[in-house]
């Protein structure tokens, strides 16, 4: 019988992390499993042959959308394209509902079974996308406990990806002494986002932010991991105006947030992360004037940021639009830095917040999902 392929497409740096664990837990209950889709390096490193970078495509906002148009529009050529010539044995959806949703339709069409693995956020806005869905896919494997229940007996909740993924390679001894701390340094760690709009959004504020609070705070320190989906160059030229030094590196951001007392976070899956580690820190969230003037009537929740909405309740502060300003984001830092039972509370809370989601092995649970789907297609 010849070898199963798998298309898996995933638009974004959370998608492409989460979606090659996915892979390599495929590939660990069957090696032949030939995989083929959109992602970026984590994807590549897991062994799915690549037709499209998704660093190229990655964009937040409605407007923003208008910018990227023409590589949106060529990589759905050449996924349709790919799917007519291939004809998968399954593809694989990995959140990024615009894009995706179109990409399903093509391959409902064809006669391929579709999978969707973490739901776009429905409960939010648009939230008759849950029909459409629901006709689109065979199963929906959904991340967060609420959700399963909005798909009937298509939905399947396996559990967070984020607690598979979240594995620092050092001690966290190791990781001072990687970053060179000593003792008495405290640390900040930056993370403005994976998506190269946002970094331009709020990383200039942030560099402000660190300004001020390097003024009340000497002996601290600023890690700033940069995501695979936005370029090194980009980020070291506006990390490079700020009077006080930032320390930027690839990668290596479960190390940075091991270490760290607080961190200014763009609103995403990164709350996630650092929640983790249970550091306290500032959500940000800014997009276009158009993009919020729209999502400000579409979406109806009371928290924007992934942390709060998992807490159910405001447990770190969320800075929107005009509210982000470097001094709003230095008060909410200082705050923390200099109350130590303040940000001890909030750790303790944000631990209890992540402690909801489940059990690791939500890859392992989502890769027996696709296999039993592909064996029954069989």
């Amino acid at each position: 019988m010849s070898a199963k392929q798998i298309m898996i497409i995933a638009g974004e740096a959370s998608g492409d992390l989460h979606a090659g664990n996915l892979v390599l837990e495929i590939a660990k209950k069957d090696a032949d499993v030939r995989f083929v889709g959109i992602g970026g390096t984590r994807m590549q490193a897991a062994g799915v042959a690549l037709i499209f970078d998704n660093q190229t495509i990655a964009v937040t906002g409605f407007s923003e959308v208008l910018s990227k148009a023409g590589q949106i529009l060529k990589a759905h050529n050449v996924v349709k394209k790919t799917l007519q010539r291939e004809r998968p044995d399954l593809l694989i959806l990995v959140d990024f509902p615009d894009f995706n949703l179109r990409v399903g339709a093509v391959a409902k069409k064809l006669g391929i079974p579709v999978i969707y693995y973490i739901s776009p956020q429905v409960w939010a806005w648009r939230k008759q996308r849950v029909h459409q869905i629901r006709e689109l896919v065979e199963k929906i494997m959904v991340i967060l406990p609420f959700e399963a229940s909005l798909y009937g007996d298509k939905g399947i909740f396996v559990g967070h990806p984020l607690l598979d993924a979240v594995r620092p390679t050092l001690s966290q001894s190791e990781a001072r002494e990687h970053f060179g701390l000593a003792p008495e340094d405290r640390v900040v760690t930056l993370l403005p986002g994976s998506r190269s709009n946002e970094i331009r959004s709020l990383l200039p504020d942030m560099l402000e932010a660190v300004a001020l609070i390097r003024d009340r705070v000497p002996a601290v320190r600023f890690l700033l991991p940069i995501a695979p989906t936005v370029s090194e160059a980009e980020v070291a030229t506006i990390s490079g105006r700020s009077p006080v030094p930032i320390e930027t590196f690839p990668g290596r951001v479960y190390e940075a947030l091991s270490v760290s007392d607080f961190s200014i976070v763009a609103s995403g899956t990164a709350t996630l992360e650092t929640a983790h580690f249970g550091v306290p820190m500032v959500i940000l969230y800014r997009v276009s004037a158009f993009t919020y003037f729209l999502a400000k009537r579409l979406v109806r929740i009371p928290n924007i940021g992934l942390i709060n909405m998992v807490a159910g309740e405001r447990v770190v502060p969320e800075l929107i639009q005009a509210a982000v300003t470097p001094r709003r984001i230095a008060e909410e830092a200082l705050q923390c830095l200099e109350d130590r039972h303040h940000a001890g509370q909030i750790s303790r809370r944000l631990k209890a917040a992540m402690a909801t989601l489940g059990e690791p092995g939500a890859s392992a649970r989502a890769a027996g999902v696709v296999l039993n789907l592909i064996g029954e297609a069989a």
